[in-house]
């Protein structure tokens, strides 16, 4: 790596031969896209009832703003990362 890259790295906050850090635990993460906002309300209740946090989503600015309920498409479920195992296997049916 010439000295010039170094100094533009070092500028920029990043520095190549740094080892990459890992995700942190407590980012969130995206653990599904359910079926509207019903079903999204409904899979959130499961997971706080199982002890795990979760998020919901709307996607769409239109009704995001106007606090109607968006289209389907829209919604999406978000936990923590350390959570996402546990989530996914509450979720899952047997």
């Amino acid at each position: 790596m010439s000295i010039l890259s170094r100094i533009a790295s070092w500028i920029a906050g990043s520095d190549a031969d740094a080892p990459e850090r890992l995700p942190s635990p407590d980012e969130l993460v995206l653990l599904m896209r359910p079926n509207g906002e019903p079903e999204a309300q409904f899979f959130r209740e499961m997971l706080e009832q199982g002890g795990i946090g979760a998020l919901v989503k709307n996607r769409d600015p239109v009704s995001a703003q106007s606090g109607g309920m968006g289209p389907a498409w829209a919604y999406e479920l978000w936990v923590l990362r350390k959570d996402l195992r546990s989530a996914r296997e509450l979720l899952e049916p047997d």
